[in-house]
């Protein structure tokens, strides 16, 4: 059964990969003959030519292509598991979309946010029908031992918090070329690692396929957006991918703590800029190059390097997060990566940023 079952998540990857990539060149094309393009006006851009920044289009074709896929292979779902699917699906549908409109058009901060809350709201409210729809957050494991459970009142807002969180800071990864799609990738397999083989005697499988789904249209972007990228997945993408992950880490019971592990690094990036940009009297929602990311580009690291970094230190968190035996080890390991985070996070603040040019970065 288990040999079955790696047999149905590795077809489910590659159906998701495979037509994630075959549609990419696709969509370069149409870019190209539309204008459709990133033209490098802000400095804190790093492409050095206009690029193709609608990849999101690809890859959610790839994992809803995957999706479909373990709907016609040997796999028992439960109704409503069905019914959160759809939930899934319609809601990234919405933040594709409404990003995809910013992507080429423009939206205000305020638009943006509404229709991330929009796409929150989807999975949220079905909740109010019953115990048996919907999905929100009421109960985790404690670091302390036993098992938080929080009100409806409380979860509700809670989850929506965790939804739209997830969807700014996969967003806010996103400024180097195959940063944010390669974090995404190491959580996607890490929370196919913890469906798929746990917890000990009750795996997730139908939970893992999601997770499979995700990380084969991340690897079939991954080709074309490794630097230098042919293309950008804009916010389009990155919104979608956020949105996936904060839902797969609810759908089949709350996997926060591993979820906060593997993005522990990009989420602690956003908070810190967020304070920093508060305590100088800027706007949280201002664009600049206080990101970690460039940050490091600025003290001349490549970006494949920088990329290369993240994934490292985001793999590393996902195994100490699936193989810590208790609660306690991870909520030790955050606040321990979180001091030493913010120690860095201040010491590169005080460094005065330096305009980036591509050109004069050599990378192999």
């Amino acid at each position: 059964m288990t040999i079955e079952r790696a047999i149905i998540a590795i077809i489910t990857a590659l159906v998701a990969a495979v037509v994630c990539g075959a549609t990419i060149p696709r969509v370069i094309r149409v870019a190209e003959r539309f204008d459709l393009l990133a033209y490098p006006t802000e400095a804190r851009w790093v492409h050095r030519r206009p690029v193709p920044r609608i990849g999101g289009l690809a890859i959610f074709l790839g994992f809803l292509s995957g999706l479909a896929a373990t709907f016609a292979l040997p796999v028992d779902r439960f109704p409503q598991e069905i019914e959160r699917i759809l939930l899934l699906v319609l809601g990234a549908t919405i933040i594709l979309g409404a990003h995809l409109y910013d992507d080429l058009l423009g939206l205000s901060p305020l638009a943006k946010l509404l229709w991330q809350g929009t796409g929150a709201l989807i999975v949220v409210l079905p909740r109010l029908r019953g115990v048996e729809h919907g999905l929100v957050i009421e109960q985790f494991n404690s670091p302390f031992g036993g098992v938080v459970v929080l009100p409806l009142a409380l979860a509700v807002p809670f989850t929506l918090f965790w939804v739209v969180g997830m969807l700014n800071t996969v967003n806010f990864l996103d400024g180097l070329d195959g940063l944010a799609g390669s974090v995404t990738l190491i959580a996607a397999l890490v929370m196919f690692v913890h469906t798929f083989f746990r917890p000990a005697g009750n795996p997730q499988f139908t939970i893992s396929l999601l997770a499979a789904a995700l990380a084969g249209s991340v690897v079939g972007f991954l080709l074309y957006n490794w630097h230098p990228a042919r293309i950008m997945m804009g916010d389009s993408g990155a919104m979608l991918l956020g949105y996936v992950l904060a839902v797969l880490s609810i759908i089949g019971g709350a996997k926060i703590a591993t979820a906060l592990l593997v993005l522990w690094v990009p989420i602690l990036d956003v908070a810190w800029l967020i304070v920093y940009r508060l305590w100088n009297g800027r706007s949280p929602l201002e664009a600049d190059r206080g990101h970690l990311h460039h940050r490091l580009l600025d003290l001349g690291w490549s970006q494949r390097r920088i990329a290369l970094a993240f994934v490292t230190i985001s793999g590393a968190f996902g195994v100490l997060a699936l193989v810590m035996p208790a609660p306690v080890y991870k909520f030790i390991t955050l606040v321990i990566g979180g001091l030493v985070g913010l120690v860095v996070l201040s010491w590169l603040a005080r460094l005065e940023p330096v305009p980036y040019r591509a050109e004069q970065q050599q990378e192999t």
